[in-house]
């Protein structure tokens, strides 16, 4: 006899299983089917494929699952174990923002003006202009660098690997003052110059192009690390393949290769533009005021009163 199931709830996971099987069961049937193909039809055939389930909407029958819709879903699945110190840490992690939002909402009126005084939009304007221009630079920078120490023959490419993530071990401030040092107005790139070419004093190296420079150099690796990773674990044959359509390299790069690093480019340029932001040792040096620099010394000039 026939056994209805009345819960909506239930009634969804015995459907999305009941997909889920039939879906494996014809990627089975086609990978016996592709694998009696010739080499350069077997390529096509997976573009085309691919191509396919990426223009069909909810593909992914993972995506369609009742539990992954319902938050609740989450501790049904996980174990206690997993997710009750994930929670307490997210509590954690909270609290200082609460403390904000409490102590910025009891301060009464007195909260707006001080948001929309010039100075503090100014001060808005020159931390998003070094959010931004450190992101670009630094995706401009890991890109190409990426390329070389992971598709090319470059000689010693372990190395230039190892040697390319070394930033990250320096702290921004030490980063600001070899910046200050090697190329302040009497720094060492003066110094060099001053006896073939008779140069007496370099530009100013405080202030933005100090900043952006510095802490450039000190956070691309964080977008250079993820485009490294993504590119080895890239499947090889869907860059041949446009390659044998007649593709050349450039238009391969923008409609292949481009798309599949786009995940790894946005998790780096964003952990990129929050170590911008959170930064403080390079622009208190360089003598750059964004939000850190400006509250530091808020705070400073309450205590020594």
């Amino acid at each position: 006899s026939e056994v209805r199931v009345t819960d909506p709830e239930e009634r969804l996971k015995i459907e999305f299983n009941t997909r889920k099987t039939i879906l494996r069961r014809w990627i089975y049937e086609f990978e016996k089917i592709v694998d009696s193909l010739e080499p350069i039809s077997k390529q096509r055939t997976l573009m085309i494929v691919n191509r396919l389930i990426k223009e069909v909407p909810n593909a992914d029958p993972f995506l369609e699952s009742p539990d992954r819709k319902n938050f609740w879903g989450i501790f049904k699945r996980s174990p206690v174990v997993v997710w009750l110190p994930a929670l307490l840490i997210a509590i954690l992690v909270m609290l200082p923002l609460v403390y904000l939002v409490v102590r910025a909402l009891g301060s009464g009126g007195e909260i707006w003006s001080l948001l929309l005084r010039t100075r503090t939009l100014a001060i808005l304007v020159r931390t998003l202009l070094l959010v931004i221009g450190v992101t670009g630079l630094s995706l401009a920078l890991s890109l190409p660098l990426a390329w070389l120490t992971t598709r090319t023959d470059l000689p010693f490419r372990r190395l230039w690997t190892v040697l390319t993530a070394l930033p990250l071990v320096i702290p921004s401030y030490v980063a600001g003052f070899i910046v200050i040092a090697a190329l302040g107005p009497r720094g060492m790139l003066q110094q060099i110059l001053a006896a073939p070419f008779g140069v007496e004093r370099l530009p100013e190296i405080y202030g933005f192009p100090g900043a952006l420079l510095t802490i450039t150099l000190v956070s691309y690796p964080y977008i250079l690390l993820t485009l490294q990773a993504a590119l080895k674990g890239m499947d090889p044959s869907l860059e041949e393949a446009s390659h044998i359509l007649g593709y050349g390299p450039w238009v391969t790069f923008r409609r292949v290769t481009l798309p599949l690093l786009r995940p790894s480019l946005a998790a780096g340029a964003l952990l990129v533009a929050l170590y911008a932001l959170h930064d403080f040792g390079a622009v208190s040096l360089l003598r750059y005021e964004t939000f850190t620099w400006a509250i530091y010394l808020q705070y400073q000039t309450s205590f020594d009163r």
